[in-house]
């Protein structure tokens, strides 16, 4: 959100999460202090305190919509520019690697809208292929050597 003021891009950014932190275990983490600076430690606290279900204005430039559901249960008429799936790895969560829910993020996707993952596996590539995407393997961030992008054609 602090980059997308700096930048002066409007970002309206919708959060899934089925099982959010509690408010007493958001408080345990240390983000604020590995971040840094007290506009970091501002940010953090009102990214988790905007209710649930509803937009919330975490600075003139990102609003914040937090559903507490299952993308497998999310249904939209929107169409989003970037999807960031951060699921657990196809052999850990492999009911989220389907066909079926790959279809349904590439569906939500605006022509051109783009999918990234940390997961590089060739199955979830050859997935994401067949549902429609064009897939590309980047070099990964620190601790992960490949991360995929996956592009809806225009």
């Amino acid at each position: 959100s602090m980059e997308a003021a700096e930048k002066q891009v409007r970002v309206h950014y919708t959060s899934l999460e089925k099982y959010p932190l509690q408010p007493a275990e958001v408080d345990k983490l240390n983000y604020p202090d590995l971040i840094g600076g007290s506009q970091a430690s501002e940010t953090f606290q009102k990214i988790h305190s905007v209710p649930w279900d509803r937009d919330g204005v975490i600075n003139p430039f990102f609003t914040l919509k937090k559903l507490r559901t299952d993308f497998r249960e999310f249904t939209t008429e929107e169409e989003f520019q970037l999807i960031y799936f951060d699921a657990f790895a196809p052999d850990i969560q492999p009911d989220l690697w389907t066909g079926e829910v790959l279809g349904s993020m590439y569906d939500c996707l605006e022509p051109g809208g783009v999918l990234v993952t940390y997961s590089a596996k060739g199955s979830v590539r050859k997935l994401l292929g067949e549902v429609g995407f064009r897939v590309e393997r980047l070099p990964g961030p620190p601790g992960k050597r490949h991360m995929v992008r996956a592009t809806k054609p225009a």
